[in-house]
């Protein structure tokens, strides 16, 4: 063996962490901001919206009062 690996298509890494699922929130909730939106936002609007998919997926607080939280 060469040691060596080859595919003909994309690879996926995929896990069922809360990390991992908060993460994939957050890249469909972006998906739905228009591109001209998104561009001109700042590294606090993602980080913000990150953590609060992380709070969605923990199951520790509901839905509202992550939305109320400043």
């Amino acid at each position: 063996m060469n040691g060596k690996i080859s595919t003909n298509h994309p690879i996926e890494i995929k896990d069922n962490s809360k990390e991992r699922v908060a993460f994939d929130l957050l890249e469909k909730i972006a998906s739905y901001d228009s591109r001209e939106k998104a561009e001109g936002m700042k590294r606090e609007y993602w980080l913000t919206l990150y953590h609060q998919c992380l709070k969605a997926t923990s199951g520790t607080c509901s839905i509202e009062s992550i939305l109320n939280e400043k």
